[in-house]
């Protein structure tokens, strides 16, 4: 097409539209900091949902053993922090679950975590009981050990 086809068919001076031909492009994707996922945000580090937040037993009881399941990998400080680490991962379990692990929905994540805490109180409340059985056993095999040497208690 010539120059003077196209301004006969375009009008004088006027250009031929830019558009390519399969249509116009669509405008490129925002950059990173500025998307804001819409529903379900499990396993991909974005934002927790309201309903998520709160304490979670599992987590507490349970600590690095839950932590590993859920890719949870700071959970492992439990191992040197014991009972401090365990009570922040009561703290902000749920949220990073959420954040390091892909759930189908925010009920099947309540279902989930249910079990561990289910779990997590179990173990925990053995752990508890054959603990004092052993306080109690030691008090008591201390005290027979006393009153044979003859000290009496």
């Amino acid at each position: 097409m010539s120059e003077n086809d196209e301004s006969q068919q375009f009008g004088q001076g006027a250009q031929p539209p830019s558009t390519p031909p399969g249509g116009p492009t669509p405008p490129p994707p925002p950059p990173p900091s500025s998307y804001v996922p819409v529903g379900n945000t499990s396993g991909t580090g974005g934002p927790v949902p309201e309903e998520i937040k709160g304490w979670n037993w599992g987590a507490f009881w349970l600590s690095w053993i839950w932590g590993i399941a859920h890719n949870v990998w700071l959970s492992l400080l439990a191992l040197c922090l014991g009972w401090i680490w365990s009570i922040v991962l009561g703290v902000k379990g749920s949220e990073w679950a959420w954040q390091h692990r892909r759930f189908d929905s925010i009920e099947q994540f309540k279902q989930t975590q249910a079990v561990w805490s289910k779990w997590g109180w179990i173990i925990g409340l053995v752990g508890v009981a054959i603990s004092i059985l052993w306080f109690i056993f030691a008090v008591l095999l201390a005290g027979a050990s006393a009153v044979s040497q003859g000290g009496g208690l």
